[in-house]
């Protein structure tokens, strides 16, 4: 036993350090990357909230912050209670929500690596076949594509609810079907996707093993239900806003994100080794190749002396093969049809994960059975895989500091707010993100659904001219606040703060520095009371702002660079500018513009700013330079007069 703990160490600080190689530099930039601003933002906030509800007002932990005024918001997307839950002690010594989410995110490739191995050296007896299924089933490229979704890089629960049934059939105890319990209570709490796919492939896995279990049903079926029972909190909900607000998935959203034969052979945008199995015309859900080496070697499963567990291993392939088919086969769509809880899967394609754990399987046999006469021949293999799933290095999005005014919401606590702009250019993600610093009320809120409260007040609020309806059912919901982010707004959400404003049912309680033009905070049914500057933002003009700003005008988001290439824009401070750097590489690697002079139309709309003498800045770049990746990112970096670093938004580039 001894030996054997001690060989469980050593595999999982084996796959913790390769979690950290294979998402370089991540664990270099943990409170702040991100894989994309977008989907990361929700499971960040969704991380945090379970956190703060938990030790706040835990009955009412689906009633969240976001989407304000509706019911069960948590439930418009995965809870991820069971991950949130490993994460509080991190978050009670101090850890950012970020911090704790990449932590999340590497503790995910990790474990699903450390599970399979798991299961894979209990299935064959051999480390070394462990740890091929392992370094395969937590890189295979389905787990980059997902980089987005935390949920589905935690792919470890499948293997581990699936070892803790192998080992209840082989020794049927009260003990192991409580480990088993246990198994199937975390999966669910972690993914509530992996909680349907994985009890349909854990009651084919009881039934195909029926006639050794038949004696000793008893105590799995007591432990399973008692993990049902205690899951049961954590699914009403979803049952509650299934009715409360029809939120179920449609025939025809499902059909396009179910997989078709051919999308096997997609590989992803990552991966390097398969670049000429791209398809960026096939939805990145469908992009579901495993990687040739998985292929191959599991073709030696089949000289195996474990017939049984091959056959299992075989089973869990074809089902979630069949199972990513979706509505295109008989299997997804009876179940869409019939089953509670399937009509909310929006994407079918995932069952393919199901398959993963099938090829993890098949590759720790077949590693096994090439590796009894020669050992060397697992350390190669393993090698191999390394090499061909290598996805690194991963340009990560590089978030910037929360703005004032969300300080103030976490101090002051108004009711609720609506931020605007609402449902326009993923605004939203990142209210939702910044919602992580105050945990009050907003109306905003981004999802896999949407109830009919936000759309209505979205629609309003997007119109040109914006309706007048809008302060009134603000007014109706409770809303006490509306935040102008100056900078993102249209000129017909300006003419209508202005009409309010006038209407003497919109009042300015504070303008906070952000950005170039500030964010405007207003109470709903107050007067505003005189204000030079609220007057001249709403001319369109500038206003005073004591913080560094400025802009990146060049390149532009997603702009592929060639020779000659030219990075230009402004940086201005009431103290000065003493320099501007470019950061490429997540911040790894920093090259300082040069600083000159700006053109006297600059000047004039920004004309507080006398002690910044040069505030263009510019770095021409006759090649890419030494270092920097093909598709990096850059992100400006203001260091003003007092020594104080500002940094703009992340910019994703690409050089030829």
């Amino acid at each position: 036993m001894p030996r054997m703990g001690k060989q469980q160490g050593m595999a999982a600080g084996f796959f913790v350090a390769l979690a950290i190689v294979m998402t370089w530099p991540l664990v270099m930039v943990l409170p702040r990357a991100l894989a994309f601003p977008g989907d990361p933002y929700i499971n960040t906030w969704i991380l945090d909230w379970d956190w703060y509800a938990t030790f706040h007002h835990p009955l009412s932990l689906f009633d969240a912050n976001v989407f304000y005024p509706a019911r069960y918001s948590l439930a418009y997307s995965e809870n991820l209670f069971g991950i949130a839950l490993l994460l509080f002690p991190l978050r009670a010594l101090g850890a950012g929500p970020i911090t704790a989410y990449n932590i999340a995110m590497l503790a995910g490739f990790a474990l699903s690596g450390f599970s399979a191995w798991l299961l894979g050296r209990y299935l064959t007896g051999s480390a070394v076949a462990g740890v091929c299924a392992g370094i395969f089933y937590a890189f295979v490229p389905f787990r980059f594509t997902h980089l987005s979704h935390v949920q589905h890089v935690w792919g470890g629960t499948i293997p581990l609810m699936l070892l803790a049934l192998l080992r209840y059939r082989d020794r049927p105890t009260w003990r192991r079907a409580a480990v088993f319990g246990a198994a199937f209570l975390f999966n669910g709490l972690v993914n509530m996707h992996w909680l349907l796919f994985g009890s349909v492939a854990i009651a084919m896995t009881v039934a195909m093993t029926m006639a050794i279990l038949r004696q000793r049903i008893v105590p799995l079926a007591t432990a399973t239900l008692v993990a049902a029972l205690m899951l049961a909190p954590f699914i009403v909900p979803y049952l509650s806003a299934a009715k409360l607000y029809g939120m179920h998935r449609g025939w025809r959203e499902t059909k396009g994100y179910s997989a078709r034969a051919s999308d096997w052979m997609v590989s992803n945008l990552h991966n390097h080794l398969y670049a000429p199995l791209r398809n960026p015309a096939i939805d990145p859900e469908r992009w579901l190749f495993p990687g040739a080496l998985s292929l191959l070697i599991s073709l030696a499963a089949f000289r195996t002396r474990h017939r049984r567990n091959l056959l299992l291993a075989l089973a869990w392939i074809a089902l979630g093969f069949f199972g990513s088919l979706g509505i295109h086969f008989v299997l997804h769509r009876y179940l869409f049809l019939h089953v509670p809880g399937f009509r909310g899967i929006r994407v079918p394609a995932r069952w393919a994960t199901i398959a993963y754990v099938g090829l993890s399987m098949t590759i720790a046999l077949a590693v096994a059975a090439l590796t009894e006469r020669r050992a060397w021949i697992g350390a190669l293999i393993a090698a191999a895989f390394v090499a061909e799933l290598w996805s690194g290095p991963i340009r990560w999005y590089m978030t910037t500091p929360d703005p004032p005014v969300y300080e103030w919401m976490r101090q002051v606590q108004p009711r609720a707010v609506l931020e605007l702009p609402i449902l326009k250019d993923g605004h939203d993600y990142l209210s939702m993100l910044r919602a992580t610093r105050h945990h009050r009320p907003i109306v905003n809120g981004m999802s896999g659904y949407a109830p009919p409260e936000y759309l209505r007040i979205a629609i309003m609020a997007n119109e040109h001219p914006v309706r007048p309806e809008l302060l009134d059912e603000l007014l109706r919901i409770g809303c006490s606040h509306v935040l102008v982010h100056a900078d993102a707004i249209d000129s017909a959400t300006r003419d209508w703060v202005r009409t309010e404003v006038a209407n003497r049912r919109l009042g300015l309680q504070r303008r906070f520095d952000a950005g170039l033009g500030g964010d405007w905070l207003f109470e709903v049914g107050k007067v505003s009371a005189p204000s030079a500057d609220l007057d001249a933002w709403l001319r369109g003009e500038a206003v005073y702002t004591d913080a560094t700003f400025g802009t990146l005008d060049y390149p532009k988001p997603g702009e592929v660079l060639g020779h000659n290439a030219m990075f230009t824009g402004f940086a201005l401070s009431p103290y000065g500018i003493r320099q501007v750097n470019l950061l490429f590489n997540n911040g790894l690697i920093r090259i300082p513009a040069q600083l000159r002079k700006g053109e006297a139309s600059l000047q004039r709309y920004f004309r507080w700013y006398d002690a910044t003498s040069r505030p263009r800045y510019d770095a021409p770049f006759s090649a890419r330079p030494a270092g920097v990746w093909p598709a990096t990112d850059v992100q400006v970096e203001i260091i003003d007069g007092r020594g104080r670093r500002t940094l703009l938004e992340d910019r994703w580039i690409e050089w030829r």
